[in-house]
């Protein structure tokens, strides 16, 4: 299975979605989202231009996302007229090293623990939510999701002590590789955890009714 694939089965764990099925389209995979802006997705790979415009073609409905690991540039050229790409975004491996976080002395970290996924809150001492993310869990990868750090807390580690947490009770699991989708905003503080970039990942939504 390849390392797209993988983080899209680890995705639907964090984010309590059926499990991805194999789609109609070639070498690709589905799965609901259910939500008004996001109807389903189709995870495609590793694929060319060539696939990626076979698949948008596919797409008959509106809200329908199509992500594909592949350079924009081979990409965007077969985006349909009126879809919507998205920003950039990488896929992003790490192992099992845990590096170590900066301490938050007036922060509390908890987590909620279940059988495939993992949720760690941080709160400041007044109670207030100051950080959290998620980690989705499919055999022996783990998947982090919605790392998010409040504005009024940015830049004190707890988006590094987040990780670090979700990260110990990962190898608690036999966890051999973590993967995760990052954004601009994410993606400066992953490299310096050590994260590896892997691919682009291109992603496009088909437009409204």
């Amino acid at each position: 299975m390849n390392k797209h694939f993988e983080w899209a089965f680890g995705y639907c764990a964090a984010r309590g979605y059926v499990e991805p099925v194999a789609a109609t389209l070639p070498s690709a995979l589905w799965f609901d989202a259910g939500k008004p802006d996001q109807t389903g997705r189709f995870i495609l790979g590793n694929a060319s231009g060539k696939a990626a415009a076979a698949a948008f073609a596919a797409v008959d409905a509106p809200h329908i996302y199509v992500d594909i690991a592949a350079p924009r540039d081979a990409i965007l050229p077969h985006v349909p007229p009126h879809w919507q790409p998205r920003d950039p975004m990488w896929l992003m491996a790490a192992g099992t090293e845990i590096p170590a976080e900066r301490p938050t002395p007036d922060f509390m970290i908890e987590v909620d623990e279940g059988a495939h996924r993992l949720e760690a809150v941080a709160r400041h001492t007044d109670g207030s939510l100051a950080a959290r993310g998620v980690l989705g869990i499919h055999g022996a990868t783990a998947v982090y999701d919605q790392i998010v750090t409040e504005p009024q807390f940015a830049r004190r580690g707890l988006g590094s002590a987040i990780m670090a947490e979700l990260g110990r009770l990962a190898a608690r699991r036999g966890i051999a590789e973590s993967l995760l989708v990052a954004t601009a905003d994410g993606k400066a503080l992953y490299e310096r955890l050590g994260w590896t970039l892997r691919s682009d990942i291109v992603s496009v939504i088909s437009p409204p009714a």
